[in-house]
């Protein structure tokens, strides 16, 4: 899970736009939280709170290309 929010992290630094980048940055440290808070010392079973941590990276990802396809729109589709 921890892979994945660094895959998004990357995704998010090669942004040029610094309002679509604090944006991303923004959720991915909100994921990073949640991640953090279910992992230390969560009563729940390892299973459970997985679903609930990949429902919350899933989310992040969904954003992400929400974002990146907002981004593309505002350029124009002119990619880098």
């Amino acid at each position: 899970m921890r892979r994945e929010l660094e895959r998004l992290r990357r995704v998010a630094r090669a942004e040029r736009d610094p309002r679509v980048r604090r944006e991303l940055e923004r959720l991915l440290k909100s994921g990073e939280i949640l991640l953090d808070a279910f992992s230390s010392g969560s009563e729940l079973p390892t299973d459970a709170w997985e679903v609930a941590v990949l429902g919350v990276i899933t989310g992040l990802a969904l954003r992400v290309a929400e974002l990146e396809r907002a981004a593309e729109g505002a350029d124009g589709g002119k990619g880098p």
